[in-house]
């Protein structure tokens, strides 16, 4: 498991998006270099407190409400999430990666099944059109 923590603890960009690693913390997303100064703002004004500073960013993100200001901040930002989902094929454990928006993702972290967050992804553009 710890192998798979550190895979996903990885920011990539191209033209359009910026891909973090769900399984980063606040902590070290802030620290990381290649991470946009906007996405550390938004994350440090919006989702993170002194208490959720060491916890990985999916779990913090996972944890939003939908009556939650924060919400509407996902949202506005128009984040997407890959979600590793496993599930049963048979005598089969199967390991599917999905993208998922903001209410997708919610209803996932509710809900009983069985799921690896791996990656938040960030709109360049909705990013840049966002003011803190």
């Amino acid at each position: 498991m710890e192998q798979i923590n550190r895979e996903f603890k990885a920011v990539v960009q191209d033209l359009t998006h910026i891909y973090i690693g769900a399984q980063m913390s606040v902590e070290e997303m802030i620290s990381y270099e290649d991470i946009p100064f906007k996405v550390k703002a938004v994350f440090n004004k919006y989702f993170s407190s002194e208490d959720k500073r060491n916890r990985p960013i999916g779990e913090i993100l996972g944890n939003v409400k939908k009556e939650d200001f924060e919400y509407q901040v996902m949202n506005q930002l128009k984040l997407k999430f890959k979600v590793g989902i496993y599930s049963i094929k048979g005598a089969k454990e199967i390991y599917k990666s999905k993208t998922m928006n903001p209410e997708e993702f919610l209803s996932l972290h509710s809900s009983q099944d069985k799921y690896f967050d791996e990656e938040v992804v960030f709109n360049k553009l909705a990013l840049m059109a966002f003011s803190t």
